[in-house]
């Protein structure tokens, strides 16, 4: 069984995604209203508890493994017994079962406020709502899955378990995972590590900062590079060393690392021709990558230094700036090359088709304000503008980046108050428009103009009496 929660503002809002869906229907709860409108007004009653709360509104989701079955009934009490362990022991609840997949679902919406006025704590719910779905799947028998706070690689995508059932080989991703696991097995130090791996044809680069501190490792084979990052949190860095046991001492180990990248890795193994690849990551050119991106778009050197550190921004072996688009899992589907016009070229992860993704930043863990954008450009200008707000009046937000209206989260939005559509001025995304305001009814359009974001953000460099966007020592993306 698989289950997501997050916190919003609107009662009514969250309602209507629930029982606007063809099929849907209540099955359980401790409340009288039936629909919508009776059901926001009794929610009411307990936000007026204690309107302190900003985020009363609690929206979990369970989802059970495809060809599982549960009745009406059966699943009422698993929600009753997922909202208790969680700490809603005294709270206003309602449950609805949604047909829109193959696999079965409900949706529970309840007030974090307790009809005593307190209010339910969030703190490691992620963690406790792990715990509590490993415990009903037990109780009912039910297919259980691996916690995402456990998961230390990424999992093959549709993609490579498609090349592997059509043509035998594993991707290039999946043959790093491996090797790398391998190569651990002993707890060796960094420096025999990337010997081993040396061995085997890949390549190893160490990234350090001005002041000599690793800020990243990525891994080549056949041509084909991934950071740490993109193969799961086991292989980067600080992974390696908390999840395979690698043996880490910067006085020991740094000049020995330095030296090992300065060999010609051989490739004893064939190639495999890939189609479709991330662009090779070259660390040798970023710098001027990050320069050219300061001064031709006025980007913040600190932005763009962070987005580099958490692999989201890179520079290929071309010298041009790769964007990395991801889903809202994290999961690298795809590049956005900028090109010297200032479009963007889309490279896809692997041949076949993935899910789709976006480049997206948020500002906080659970958002309360969603902005479309778009294009990457367009999304960090947008950071840059608004982080001369003050920080108490700045909003949680997700930017996210928008090419179709496939990119489009639209379940996740749907929970969302306010979603603000900022797109540049063209034609060509007047019928998207149009598609995003008939799925999100709450979504407000605004216009910066043909200029986009970044001519506003160009502007702003160039009036001395605009406030300058500041180079703060940490975004927290």
């Amino acid at each position: 069984m698989i289950g997501k929660h997050i916190k919003g503002k609107s009662f009514r809002g969250l309602l209507n995604y629930l029982f606007g869906k063809d099929g849907a229907r209540q099955i359980g709860g401790n409340m009288e209203g039936t629909n919508p409108r009776e059901l926001a007004a009794e929610f009411g009653i307990s936000r007026r508890l204690n309107p302190k709360v900003s985020r009363a509104v609690y929206h979990a989701s369970l989802s059970l493994a495809h060809k599982e079955s549960l009745d009406d009934d059966t699943w009422d009490e698993i929600a009753q017994k997922y909202l208790q362990a969680m700490g809603f022991d005294m709270n206003q609840y309602v449950v609805v079962r949604h047909t829109d997949r193959t696999h079965e679902h409900i949706h529970i919406a309840a007030s974090r406020i307790q009809l005593d006025g307190t209010t339910v704590s969030d703190s490691w719910d992620d963690r406790r709502s792990e715990a509590v779905i490993r415990k009903l799947e037990q109780e009912y028998n039910l297919q259980s899955v691996q916690p995402s706070w456990e998961k230390d690689k990424h999992s093959p995508t549709t993609g490579e378990r498609r090349q592997l059932a059509r043509t035998g080989e594993e991707s290039v991703r999946v043959r790093l995972q491996r090797s790398l696991d391998q190569a651990t097995h002993d707890h060796p130090t960094m420096p025999e590590l990337i010997e081993r791996t040396q061995q085997q044809g890949i390549n190893v680069r160490v990234g350090y900062t001005r002041t000599g501190i690793v800020k990243g490792i990525s891994y080549q084979l056949d041509g084909v590079a991934f950071s740490g990052t993109h193969l799961g949190k086991a292989y980067t860095f600080p992974g390696l060393q908390k999840h395979r046991g690698v043996n880490y001492n910067p006085k020991r180990d740094d000049k020995r690392i330095q030296k090992l990248m300065e060999q010609t890795v051989e490739n004893p193994i064939p190639a495999v021709t890939q189609t479709n690849s991330l662009p090779i990551l070259e660390p040798t050119n970023w710098e001027q990558i990050r320069l050219n991106l300061s001064q031709q778009y006025n980007l913040p050197n600190s932005l763009l230094t962070e987005l580099y550190e958490k692999d989201w921004l890179y520079a290929s072996q071309t010298g041009q700036a790769i964007f990395v688009e991801r889903t809202l899992d994290d999961l690298p589907t795809l590049a956005k090359q900028l090109e010297p016009t200032g479009d963007f070229t889309a490279i896809p992860l692997n041949s076949e088709p993935t899910k789709k993704g976006s480049f997206w930043i948020a500002t906080d863990a659970t958002v309360e304000r969603a902005v479309l954008l778009s294009d990457p450009i367009e999304v960090l200008s947008v950071i840059a503008l608004e982080s001369t707000v003050d920080k108490e009046k700045r909003k949680p937000t997700l930017y996210w980046s928008v090419g179709d209206s496939e990119q489009i989260p639209l379940e996740f939005l749907r929970a969302i108050d306010t979603v603000v559509i900022a797109f540049k001025n063209n034609e060509k995304v007047e019928d998207l428009i149009a598609e995003i305001l008939a799925e999100l009814p709450q979504a407000k359009q605004v216009s910066p103009g043909e200029a986009g974001w970044n001519g506003m953000l160009t502007n702003n460099h160039s009036q001395p009496n605009q406030r300058r966007i500041p180079e703060l020592q940490s975004w927290e993306l």
